[in-house]
């Protein structure tokens, strides 16, 4: 049977700050509705016995009857009362309860009290004048069922108080779990931005642009060793640069990128071409930093170094509704070992730290309102695509 409103039936809205009972399923806090009302008719029977069956008359069987008859009728004229209060808690504001409240006690005080003389009478066998002093039946039945009332509406509100009490628990465990959250995403934002650094900059990163460098001048090319050592420099600002939000313009990234793409044509020359496709409504929204950077690394790894002919990067960003959606694809051979078509970012491995950092953040810092997909053509290319919902700058 359904009972006092408690977790189970109350939807805790934390959005919108609201709680809604749904009253068909709810439960009592402490006590459900039936073992309120066991507990509360057993006590009445007993105090009936004791102050008035052993008081006023001899306790025999028939008064002992009466005592449990008039409980059972009490319990089971507040079972529409149940139902009645149920209806007007949902519906009637405060004043309006009281007054609907107060009369249903009169009302069902008077039936209870009809029925109690009517029963006394047929059980015990005495006689009609004791509808003389119906007034006294009535005002101790009156009594009775504004203290049921009462009990009623306490567990009632006090099932609310509890479901307000746990809705609030939850507010401020979300709220720390948010807070927690940012603060595990901007750590490992930090941590990725770090990690990727270092694979960006790993020894062989480096001789690579180094022995660039002394080619150049060794071919008396100074002025382009010059611009490669340049650009070098300015790439290692843009990746030290200390940046606590670790958000930038789009149009930053690109300008990183094109300096990274840069250092890396000196080494291909004629074999590395790059191609950009960006929407200018592109360019000023914001972005982690170093996002697009190890997709053309991982481009350039698996596709420009394993051709000799010339392969062609395609950098992309478009705006398609409330999303920012960049890719990085290459013309290379593709990843053998992984069927042709779209792929989610769960269905694939990078061996290499950068992308696999690049996943990782935006798991971390989006959740699941962005993904990472990977498009395998054999023969044909990868194309690597990062959607994110739109960031403007702050």
């Amino acid at each position: 049977m359904s009972g006092i409103p408690y977790l189970k039936g109350v939807i805790i809205d934390g959005m919108n700050n609201k709680i809604t009972v749904n009253h068909s399923e709810v439960r009592p806090t402490v006590l459900k509705l039936w073992f309120m009302q066991v507990i509360f008719w057993t006590l009445l029977t007993v105090f009936s016995f004791f102050s008035l069956t052993l008081w006023y008359a001899s306790a025999d069987f028939s008064h002992i009857v009466y005592d449990l008859l008039q409980s059972f009728i009490g319990l089971a004229l507040t079972l529409p009362m149940h139902w009645i209060y149920r209806s007007m808690l949902k519906q009637t504001g405060s004043i309006i309860l009281l007054f609907w409240t107060l009369a249903v006690v009169l009302v069902f005080s008077l039936i209870w009290s009809i029925l109690r003389v009517s029963t006394f009478i047929l059980v015990t066998n005495e006689g009609h004048e004791l509808w003389a002093d119906f007034g006294g039946w009535y005002f101790s039945g009156f009594f009775v069922f504004l203290c049921w009332t009462a009990t009623y509406h306490s567990l009632y509100y006090y099932s609310m108080a509890t479901a307000e009490k746990y809705r609030r628990i939850k507010l401020v465990e979300r709220s720390r779990g948010e807070k927690v959250k940012r603060l595990n995403a901007e750590k490992v934002a930090v941590e990725s931005r770090m990690q990727m650094l270092r694979y960006q900059l790993n020894p062989h990163f480096l001789f690579n642009t180094l022995n660039a460098v002394n080619s150049l001048i060794t071919a008396n090319e100074p002025k382009q060793a010059k611009a490669t050592v340049e650009s070098l420099s300015r790439f290692l600002r843009y990746a030290l640069k200390e940046d606590k939000k670790g958000w930038v313009t789009l149009s930053s990234e690109l300008e990183a990128l094109d300096l990274y793409l840069s250092i890396e044509m000196v080494r291909f020359a004629d074999r590395l071409r790059i191609e950009y496709d960006i929407d200018d409504k592109a360019l000023g929204l914001e972005v982690p930093s170093l996002l697009l950077q190890p997709l053309a690394e991982n481009s350039i790894k698996h596709a420009v170094n394993v051709r000799e002919e010339s392969c062609v990067i395609k950098v992309s960003a478009k705006v398609a509704s409330d999303f920012l959606v960049l890719s990085v694809s290459d013309d290379g051979p593709g990843i053998a070992a992984l069927d042709d078509g779209i792929h989610g970012q769960g269905d694939f491995e990078f061996s290499g730290l950068g992308v696999q950092n690049i996943i990782d953040r935006v798991d971390n810092v989006y959740g699941d309102k962005a993904n990472v997909l990977l498009e395998n053509k054999k023969n044909f290319g990868v194309n690597m695509v990062i959607k994110l919902p739109i960031r403007n700058y702050k």
